[in-house]
């Protein structure tokens, strides 16, 4: 499919879950801090090479060539180690070509690039790092991208502004208020479009529905003009169904919660 610039996309193909994988060899992994942490879809483990400066890598083997379009990564310090990363990839496993430009973090948000189409047998993840404080990351994923059938219908919120913040107010114990703190703190939207072909539901949504039952996905609802809206989702509770409508099209509503990346109201 092609991305066009008003188009949503969903980003939940890993090929770093793929049963073609063959092998994935990091340069190197602090104790406690495996490579496989990166991709086991929780923001809350991470990976962490023993060096703290210089090239980085996991490097991938596939046991056929595999195809990609997208490259995320999120729950990283790459802002505030310094450095860059880039995803590459090989036909031999020697001579290496990047897919986009280095990518400078300014910040530790997520970072979302998409790029043409390329398939290959070997890739590779480089952090090239500048700094002698240790760097981790807990989401690393890269696959296909899933473009939604069209943009987001009116009355969507984008995650940002559906701040859902729990918030408690501190009070002495003479009850004098003392201010508030945040006890939890996220977002929630809802991925809405209507009359969706039944073919199109039936080759690319019901994929993505069984992936999302269990598992996170990135989600960016116009990536060409605000990408830094992208941000890391789970759905809300049980996949609503897909009813058809009276001219035998499909609505699609799914609700989200969502990790906010990037500056936020």
């Amino acid at each position: 499919m092609t991305l066009t610039a008003n188009h949503a996309i969903i980003c939940y193909d890993n090929l770093l879950v793929s049963p073609l994988v063959d092998s994935i060899t990091p340069t190197s992994e602090r104790a406690g801090f495996s490579a496989a942490n990166a991709y086991d879809w929780y923001t809350t483990s991470y990976w962490s090479p023993t060096s703290a400066s210089g090239n980085n890598r996991l490097t991938v083997e596939f046991t056929e060539a595999v195809s990609a379009d997208y490259f995320a990564i999120y729950r990283h310090n790459l802002g505030t180690v310094g450095g860059t990363v880039v995803l590459e990839y090989s036909d031999d496993g020697i001579a290496w070509t990047t897919t986009f430009t280095a990518e400078a973090a300014d910040d530790n948000e997520l970072v979302l690039k998409t790029f043409n189409a390329v398939s290959a047998l070997f890739w590779r993840i480089t952090f090239a790092l500048s700094s002698a404080t240790p760097f981790y990351v807990g989401v690393i994923m890269f696959g296909a991208k899933l473009p939604l059938y069209r943009g987001m219908v009116g009355g969507f919120v984008p995650p940002r502004h559906g701040r859902k913040n729990q918030i408690t107010n501190q009070k002495t114990e003479g009850g004098q208020f003392v201010g508030r703190v945040k006890i939890a703190q996220g977002a929630a939207s809802n991925i809405t479009f209507k009359t969706i072909p039944q073919d199109w539901v039936r080759q690319y949504w019901e994929a993505f529905v069984e992936h999302a039952e269990l598992l996170p996905f990135v989600f960016s609802w116009n990536h060409t003009f605000r990408p830094e809206d992208a941000c890391y989702c789970a759905t809300a509770g049980d996949m609503p169904d897909i009813a058809i409508d009276d001219n035998r099209f499909q609505n699609i509503s799914v609700p989200v919660q969502c990790l906010l990346s990037g500056a936020t109201l």
